[in-house]
């Protein structure tokens, strides 16, 4: 489909208009075969987030239209796909869905990204996927909270046990001592 100039406009600020709402994901996918790309659309799907092929000039107007700074500008150059994602809540997880994908198939190449309009490299990105989605992140915590209220109420019971324990030994030598 040929795209007219106008056209490339109206696509470029409603891109930025998507860049500025949500967080971004930017790779270079030359030499990827369909059936990779689909794989990877598919595993991107269950960390709602969005895998499309973009025009350079789209994408770097975009990025200007959203007021965003890259920190690299080689972003908009060869085969530019866009990752974007519906939650920040699942940035860790299409981080890590991404680069695993990248790992399996060195074709693909991760450039960087925006999340909360600051510039990810590539790097920042690597450290992104080793850390939990969300929910991993807030069931560890709900379960360091869990057990150091254990170990409190433990420590509060403990004085009260005892005193049941020397109550208990003293009720039963009285009852000894009464026979």
């Amino acid at each position: 489909m040929k795209l007219t100039k106008q056209d490339k406009v109206e696509l470029s600020k409603k891109l930025g208009d998507e860049f500025k709402a949500r967080d971004v994901f930017f790779a270079a996918f030359q030499g990827l075969k369909f059936k990779e790309i689909a794989s990877l659309k598919e595993g991107l799907r269950p960390a709602k987030s969005k895998f499309k092929v973009m025009r350079n000039t789209v994408v770097s107007h975009a990025i200007t239209n959203a007021a965003l700074k890259a920190g690299d500008a080689a972003v908009a150059k060869g085969p530019t796909a866009v990752i974007t994602m519906d939650s920040s809540d699942d940035v860790a997880r299409a981080a890590k869905v991404l680069l695993a994908f990248a790992k399996e198939n060195p074709a693909l190449k991760v450039k960087g990204g925006f999340t909360a309009s600051q510039w990810l490299t590539p790097k920042d990105l690597e450290k992104l996927s080793k850390i939990g989605s969300k929910t991993e992140l807030l069931a560890q915590l709900a379960g360091v909270l869990y057990s150091n209220l254990a170990q409190i109420r433990w420590v509060l019971e403990a004085p009260t046990a005892k005193l049941a324990y020397a109550v208990e030994a003293v009720r039963e030598k009285k009852s000894k001592e009464a026979k």
